[in-house]
């Protein structure tokens, strides 16, 4: 038992390391030793989750289920297993079954909680969440939790809290100061917003920190004449939206590379007078910093926000090829929507609206979907006979180049939140954007005016939870209003 003891400590290191593939290969190694050991088996089954090997976690799951059937670990894992194979239902099943077993178990009452999140049923999240507090109400992660559910309902003085308290239990909770950081950007507290959003990078599954060999940009003194590499992270769309700081670099004298995502690199290379690349790696450079650290340096407040003077173009060639491929109408004005945005993002149900509300305004516009991909619940409404285009098929579509181009072709744009409407905007086409009433910290609180991005955009955000007619028919308003 000590040698197992022994052992298991040795495993231990690979997971303080996240070197998961030598804690695979490890834990594997031990249980074909010990296939009796549970103890094992609660190491090696989340290892192999966190690779996402879900088929061979099911397989030691059964296993650990089948050798102690009084004990609901193995159905905990096989509903978590479950749920991040979207099969919430299952996921349900094990963890209610779990519960019989023991009605008091905190990780069965917790990932209820979360599937109920994850389903947008925020009032059963807060129910087994609170559950799950009665029986360790020293946990951060339920207050996470709890911080995230009111958030989502717009409940900002609240979240806040929760978030704090994760905080207070877990100083290095980094999910949380995340959380609490995008609430007080939210807010307008821009100053302490700011700072906590550098710690970003700790959060769990958030992208690599790149190019840690350079130094990072610290302050904006003395950069005149330095090689400074700004680097993209996040989306395209937040590449878009804060590229207006590289001109700010340039004015104050620096000698600024930009490393965008790739399909980005024709469009946004045109666009500035430095050194545009996607791939910087070969490269020296006195300093480095990533792209959203930007507006912490140049103390970004509602007041400070660089205007885009100099309003980005789509190339003439791609204009007109475009226009020769597009049905367009002489009779109606041209809409470029996009409804729907990354389907992984937990946030998802924030940036989607269904193809279906878009039905009536097709009786009066002609109408393109400009994005690449479709649910399936879009694509029979598409199969309808409504007067509207799908993009994302056309073989000529290969990047921004071509994006640009569609958008320069259109009278109007009207998109949830995704790259689209930064684009659009960048380019000063009008543009609607359509939010939820819990939105992305750049658009703020419900309650309170966005910062000025875009001259020539309006934002109509649901007044109601959920309340997607509501947007549509102020939508409707305007466009009409817009063909007068």
């Amino acid at each position: 038992m000590r040698q197992n003891l022994e052992n298991i400590k040795k495993g231990l290191i690979y997971l303080k390391d996240k070197d998961y593939i030598k804690a695979e290969i490890f834990f594997l190694n031990l249980v074909r030793k010990n296939p009796s050991d549970v103890q094992i088996y609660s190491y090696l089954i989340p290892v192999l989750i966190e690779q996402k090997k879900f088929s061979d976690a099911l397989k030691f799951s059964e296993r650990l289920f089948n050798l102690n059937k009084k004990n609901e670990l193995g159905l905990i894992y096989i509903g978590i297993i479950n749920y991040n194979l979207k099969e919430y239902p299952l996921a349900f099943e094990f963890f209610e079954r779990a519960l019989l077993i023991n009605p008091k178990n905190f990780d069965a009452l917790l990932n209820i909680g979360v599937t109920f999140r994850k389903l947008g049923n925020n009032l059963k999240a807060i129910e087994y969440f609170e559950k799950s507090l009665k029986i360790n109400p020293m946990k951060s992660i339920v207050f996470y939790n709890l911080g995230s559910v009111y958030e989502e309902e717009c409940d900002l003085e609240k979240a806040m809290m929760f978030f704090k308290k994760a905080i207070s239990l877990n100083s290095k909770d980094f999910d949380s100061i995340h959380a609490f950081s995008l609430c007080q950007l939210t807010m307008h507290n821009f100053n302490e917003g700011l700072i906590n959003y550098e710690l970003r990078w700790f959060k769990k599954d958030f992208e690599k920190y790149r190019y840690k060999h350079f130094p990072k940009l610290e302050s904006l003194e003395s950069i005149l004449g330095k090689k400074i590499l700004v680097w993209y992270e996040q989306g395209m769309g937040d590449t878009i939206q804060f590229s207006r700081y590289i001109q700010s670099l340039i004015i104050l004298g620096a000698n600024v590379t930009f490393e965008v995502q790739k399909p980005l690199l024709k469009f946004l290379k045109r666009q500035f007078s430095c050194d545009v690349t996607d791939d910087a790696s070969n490269k020296k450079f006195d300093f480095q910093c990533p792209l959203m650290s930007l507006p912490k340096l140049f103390d970004m407040n509602l007041e400070n926000i660089p205007s885009i003077k100099k309003y980005f173009k789509c190339d003439d060639k791609k204009f007109y090829f475009w226009r020769d491929i597009l049905p367009l109408s002489k009779y109606k004005k041209n809409i470029g929507i996009a409804i729907s945005g990354n389907v992984n993002q937990i946030y998802e149900n924030r940036r989607r609206i269904d193809l279906n509300y878009f039905k009536t305004l097709a009786e009066n516009f002609k109408i393109f979907i400009i994005q690449k991909n479709l649910y399936k619940n879009d694509e029979i409404i598409l199969n309808k006979s409504y007067d509207i285009e799908f993009l994302g098929k056309k073989d000529q579509w290969k990047d921004f180049e071509d994006t640009s181009a569609i958008v320069e072709n259109m009278d109007i744009i009207v998109s949830i939140d995704t790259s689209l409407i930064h684009l659009a905007s960048s380019m000063n086409k009008k543009s609607f954007l359509i939010l939820s009433k819990s939105a992305d910290w750049r658009w703020s609180h419900h309650k309170l005016n966005a910062p000025n991005w875009y001259n020539n955009l309006t934002i109509i955000r649901q007044k109601t939870k959920d309340n997607w007619e509501e947007v549509i028919l102020e939508i409707n308003k305007c466009l009409n209003h817009q063909s007068v």
